[in-house]
C-alpha cells in the first residue's frame, strides 16, 4: 500500500496516532510514516518498555503487516514504519 493511502487509514481507524509522512520528520524523500501520536484507544501504540506486553500495538501492527510495512522504534518515545 502506498504511503499516503496508508496513513489515511491508520489515521481513520487509529486517530490518536497521528500519522503523518516521514517527510516532516526529517525533510527526506524516502517513504515512511512518524507516528506523532501515541493512543490507540485505551493503549498506547508504541510501548518501548513492553510494559502492555507488546512493543507496537498489535492492532496497528496488524494493519501495517497487510499493508507490507513494518514498524521501527526510532528512539523510547518515537515510532517510525517504513514499506517491507
Amino acid at each position: 500500500m502506498k504511503e499516503a493511502a496508508l496513513i489515511a487509514k491508520l489515521n481513520d481507524l487509529f486517530p490518536g496516532v497521528r500519522a503523518t509522512p516521514l517527510k516532516e520528520w526529517d525533510d527526506t524523500d524516502e517513504p515512511g510514516i512518524w507516528f506523532r501520536g501515541n493512543d490507540v484507544g485505551d493503549l498506547p501504540l508504541y510501548d518501548c518498555y513492553e510494559e502492555y506486553g507488546y512493543e507496537v500495538n498489535p492492532e496497528v501492527e496488524k494493519v501495517l503487516t497487510k499493508a507490507g510495512w513494518e514498524a521501527y522504534p526510532y528512539d523510547a518515545g518515537t515510532l517510525m514504519a517504513y514499506p517491507n
